[in-house]
């Protein structure tokens, strides 16, 4: 049974409203994903270019590997793993999500600083969403 185009704009509202990136559903020899844009451009226009300060331009987002609810600390710990202000290590654990039983760890994609956390512990976050964002630091030696 193919997928009627009704059904295709309604899951794409759905995941428009719910900050989910992407979708993927596979059904008796037909699959179809969805994948929502973010409404950054790929190469900037010079109009942004120049209205982007050097801050905004350098910061790098820590998303979601898999959909699932986001949680800001281990289960077993009342503190979260990192909060606004903390150094971070790339590819130290900014959260988790927890699909089910499992936890997937949610990691830095660069060493710098908490700037924010920018999903709510608890919340649903889709495949791709931001959970936190980090400004880069370099090591000067």
């Amino acid at each position: 049974m193919p997928i009627d185009i009704s059904h295709i704009e309604r899951l794409a509202k759905i995941l428009e409203t719910s900050g989910i990136a992407s979708i993927e559903i596979e059904q008796q020899g037909h699959s179809l994903k969805l994948v929502m844009e973010t409404g950054e451009p790929s190469l900037p226009s010079p109009v942004l270019v120049g209205s982007i300060n050097a801050c905004q331009a350098t910061r790098v987002v820590a998303r979601a590997d898999v959909a699932g609810h986001f949680l800001a600390g281990h289960p077993w710990r009342a503190t979260p793993f990192v909060e606004p202000g903390q150094r971070i290590e790339a590819g130290a654990i900014v959260g988790l999500v927890k699909v089910g039983l499992l936890y997937a760890p949610v990691l830095s994609p660069a060493t710098g600083i908490v700037d924010a956390i920018t999903a709510e512990s608890g919340a649903m976050v889709g495949y791709g969403a931001p959970i936190a964002s980090i400004r880069p630091v370099t090591e000067s030696r």
